[in-house]
């Protein structure tokens, strides 16, 4: 039995070719680039090493472009710092980050696991 749920800010990474990855964001910092030394790693040659940050404080998340050369827009507009919400469109190349709230149930069993409703 589910007995609450819990909203999880996140962003849902889609390439061109439909495929979709829900990334969380904690607290903390989450780096987007073609680094494989980023967080999370962009395929593409047109992101920058270190594209774009993501720093999330009390359940508010930022999104500070890092000097790229073919920047970083939120919302078809180019931004340098940006609150992000719940609906917010990120562009890095072909690549979008749509940022939304996920729902998970939690179980008050001895596993005591997060699971989808």
């Amino acid at each position: 039995m589910i007995d609450k749920l819990k909203q999880v800010l996140g962003m849902l990474l889609r390439k061109n070719d439909d495929k979709s990855t829900f990334i969380e964001l904690k607290h903390g910092e989450v780096i987007l680039g073609h680094s494989f030394e980023s967080t999370v790693v962009i395929d593409d040659p047109t992101v920058s090493v270190r594209h774009t940050r993501i720093y999330t404080h009390l359940s508010v998340s930022y999104i500070e472009g890092l000097n790229s050369s073919n920047g970083t827009f939120v919302n078809d507009k180019r931004v340098k710092n940006h609150v992000l919400k719940p609906g917010d469109v990120i562009r890095l190349a072909k690549y979008l980050l749509i940022v939304d709230n996920k729902r998970y149930g939690y179980n008050n069993s001895a596993s005591g696991q997060f699971t989808k409703p």
